[in-house]
């Protein structure tokens, strides 16, 4: 079979925000941090920012909770943070910020929906992400379906809808669209961190529940805001010295990104079958958070985005370092 591709820019914002500081104070590093994207002409690539001149993304990528931090320990401290569905302070960033740039925009948020008490500490609160139109269209509430044991201390609730899955109209121009324009649509499947996971970590490794989901949707590019965890979280002192040493030029945190290439396996597997039912490649998008929260709780950053190609093989196409702040964009072929 042939491989049709079309060229696709992705674009993510790894950003570290702590959880108790001002929400709008975050939401302006992030303009600075995306100023090259919004000012002409653009500056020049660097090692925490990565955008070439001319560059603007069909999609950009922000972590989970992204401008609150991460690691609320009660339903008490998210109370003031929470947002209404798909109309908060992160959705509204959104939307002006898909307007400016004309793509779509994903960003992670806390999700208090309407009848939900803050006062009374009533209703379910999720931890969900928004997906937002080129024209500032909410398109999409996504609300994470596998928990992690964080998201248990201020009371999440898992959404029961599953793994996200939604189409999204790209024009090829990369600009707005409409329905007499040329357009592709792509197949977009959305989780967030723990969903890449085995359930609860008590799923057998082999069950692939979400690699499996992107399967079986055919998936054109997988989409997960992250507050993803180092490695070293779990490491004894003696193999943290160890690691502090790779750390000290600030690489990617390769375990990490090798890690979540190996929960995707079924979509590498999908590319070896004897009768192979996809031919174009499937991109995979980690936009994670960096930095020390609480000051222990240390992220890996390591945003990226990989190609796994119609030949069976994983390609890493691009990558932020562990512990900066920055913007990645990157073109890829889907």
């Amino acid at each position: 079979m042939s491989l049709r591709t079309r060229k696709l820019t992705i674009a993510c914002i790894q950003i570290n925000a702590h959880w108790g500081t001002d929400v709008l104070s975050s939401i302006r590093h992030a303009d600075a941090l995306l100023a090259p994207l919004l000012q002409a002409p653009t500056a020049p690539c660097s090692s925490a920012n990565r955008i070439r001149s001319g560059q603007k993304p069909d999609i950009l990528v922000l972590p989970e909770l992204a401008f609150t931090g991460y690691g609320f320990p009660s339903r008490t401290a998210i109370a003031p943070y929470l947002e209404p569905t798909g109309r908060g302070v992160s959705t509204q960033w959104a939307q002006r910020t898909a307007q400016r740039i004309g793509c779509h925009v994903i960003v992670g948020y806390p999700e208090r929906p309407d009848g939900s008490s803050i006062a009374k500490d009533e209703g379910p609160i999720y931890n969900s992400a928004v997906v937002v139109g080129p024209s500032g269209t909410v398109l999409y509430n996504y609300r994470k379906h596998f928990l992690y044991e964080a998201d248990e201390k201020w009371g999440a609730s898992s959404g029961q809808d599953g793994f996200g899955s939604l189409d999204l109209k790209i024009r090829n121009s990369g600009q707005l669209v409409s329905e007499n324009e040329n357009e592709t649509r792509i197949r977009v499947v959305l989780g967030l961190c723990m969903d890449l996971n085995p359930e609860k970590f008590e799923a057998p490794f082999t069950k692939f529940e979400f690699g499996n989901f992107a399967v079986t949707n055919k998936a054109d590019v997988i989409i997960m805001p992250m507050a993803w965890l180092a490695f070293d979280q779990s490491e004894s002192n003696n193999e943290k010295d160890a690691t502090d040493v790779q750390d000290l030029e600030d690489e990617p945190d390769w375990r990490t990104v090798h890690y979540w290439a190996r929960r995707l396996t079924p979509v590498v597997a999908q590319y070896a079958q004897a009768e192979q039912r996809k031919t174009s490649n499937t991109i995979f998008v980690a936009g994670n958070r960096c930095g020390i929260e609480d000051g222990e709780i240390t992220y890996a950053g390591s945003s990226c985005v990989l190609q796994f190609c119609n030949d069976a093989s994983v390609q890493l196409i691009a990558t932020l370092p562990k512990k900066s702040e920055g913007v990645l964009i990157t073109d890829v072929n889907i």
